[in-house]
């Protein structure tokens, strides 16, 4: 092998490698951990905290999100699932369905969002900006005020 053809076969490793590294992890059991921001006077308002993967379908009913739990104390600490899919089935004139699959881990992105346990889904949404779960052990913040989550040692839920 010429010396140009071995460093380009050298650069190429290389830049394969480079491109390995730059992917997020997998990561289980990721927290978070959330300050219920309604509490006031020893009474806090029951809020359903939300995810909502930054990959949606486009659907009349809604956000996709994930459910992580009810938050009716001062604070709570949750857990990120360890993945999670939606089912999107399309109905063709002719009686055939197609069905799309989307995939969440705590390897992509989303966004977190609250409402009031007695609300409908449909009208939920994210407030925060989009993070990567995996990239901490946990995370932190505010809800409903906060609009980012920041990077914290794991919970203990």
């Amino acid at each position: 092998m010429s010396a140009r053809r071995h460093s380009w076969a050298i650069a190429s490793l290389l830049l394969a490698g480079l491109a390995c590294t730059s992917a997020v992890e997998p990561r289980t059991g990721v927290t978070l951990l959330v300050t219920n921001g309604t509490c006031a006077s020893g009474r806090c308002d029951a809020l359903e905290v939300l995810a909502f993967p930054s990959d949606q379908p486009l659907t009349p009913g809604g956000y996709w999100s994930l459910d992580l739990g009810l938050l009716t104390l001062p604070q709570a600490c949750f857990t990120f699932p360890p993945s999670a899919t939606a089912r999107v089935i399309g109905l063709h004139a002719d009686g055939t369905a197609d069905t799309v699959t989307y995939t969440w881990t705590p390897a992509k992105s989303l966004a977190l969002g609250v409402q009031t346990p007695s609300s409908s889904r449909i009208q939920a949404s994210p407030s925060t900006a989009p993070f990567v779960p995996a990239l901490a052990a946990g995370w932190r913040l505010t809800l409903p005020t906060d609009s980012l989550a920041i990077p914290a040692p794991a919970c203990a839920p």
